[in-house]
């Protein structure tokens, strides 16, 4: 079935009712109020009727934990922006998603039964074209040289500073590993590192995976994304704290990993070499591979010790 068909299918869930602080006035962010957000994912439930297997589907517990995290995390002065928000988490589990979201308690001085946002989305072909980034030959195919037929292995960074931070990886990695698409293979140690960009902060926690998906690079960076949202993820301040950061460092095994350069997605991580942060915890996973640095492809262990004096120490073992 391509992203441009619709899926014979539908999981719908109806009524979930989620205390927010969304709203343009000084009191509805202060106060709060209830929200009622429908979700209706257009997806296949053929094969998971068929094994009888809730691998095979979308688990509707997590999509309510997802979607309620959504609303309670963050703060909007529009619900049209947090419909917005759900849709693209939506998208990283499936390729057509139908969001309504209610403001039944909304500062109206007349009499009425609702205010509610519906909106529509669809990922076409690749996330590339859900976003308006022209797609390639690199995004509707995994890189070669993955672990099995049809596979990529892919790494990935993971930093929090803001609220429980080791909880909230440990909620991400495991997010990641839910995804029908993504397994999570290796998981390093735990980092506390100092706060990168000069913004006065609290250290961050660190760590990183392996995986191995089917997905092209711009639909894991999709999946990624949708679980910092979740999360609570805002996007203000470059550089500064963060609730959960997740970054694409390397895409295809050594020798066959994905060089792009777009707007969203730049493969390699273009900064990867300067930081011992994200150097750390890989090699840990891997032992040695070679990196690209302004110098050419070098050994992550030789570009690592040349940054001896970034604040760094391993507090957990993986």
């Amino acid at each position: 079935m391509t992203g441009a068909e619709a899926a014979p299918d539908r999981i719908e869930l109806r009524g979930l009712t989620v205390r927010g602080n969304h709203g343009v006035f000084d009191f509805e962010k202060r106060d709060g109020q209830d929200f009622v957000i429908d979700v209706t994912l257009h997806t296949s439930v053929a094969r998971a009727a068929a094994t009888d297997d809730l691998a095979e589907t979308i688990h509707y517990g997590e999509l309510a934990e997802d979607v309620a995290g959504i609303v309670e995390n963050n703060t909007f002065d529009l619900i049209e922006t947090l419909a917005e928000r759900i849709a693209d988490h939506c998208l990283s589990l499936c390729e057509h998603v139908e969001v309504v979201v209610h403001k039944p308690s909304a500062p109206i001085q007349r009499t009425f039964d609702d205010v509610r946002i519906r909106v529509e989305r669809r990922r076409v072909g690749s996330a590339a074209s859900s976003v308006g980034e022209p797609a390639t030959a690199a995004d509707a195919a995994p890189a070669s040289g993955g672990t099995a037929e049809g596979e990529t292995e892919a790494y990935l960074n993971l930093g929090a500073n803001l609220g429980d931070a080791a909880d909230t990886l440990d909620q991400a990695v495991a997010a990641l590993d839910r995804h029908p698409d993504i397994t999570v293979t290796s998981r390093s140690s735990l980092f506390r590192t100092a706060p990168w960009g000069g913004v006065e902060q609290a250290d961050f926690l660190n760590l990183g995976v392996l995986v191995t998906t089917t997905l092209s690079a711009l639909e894991l960076l999709s999946v990624a994304q949708g679980i910092e949202v979740a999360c609570g993820r805002t996007r203000e301040l470059r550089w500064g704290p963060r609730t959960l950061d997740i970054d694409l460092i390397r895409f295809g095994d050594e020798g066959a990993e994905q060089y792009r350069r777009g707007p969203r997605l730049t493969l390699p991580h273009p900064r990867a070499h300067e930081r011992a942060f994200v150097l750390a915890p890989w090699a840990e996973l891997v032992g040695e591979t070679l990196i690209d640095t302004p110098q050419g492809r070098r050994p992550i262990s030789a570009v690592l010790a040349e940054l001896d004096d970034q604040d760094i120490a391993r507090i957990t073992s993986g």
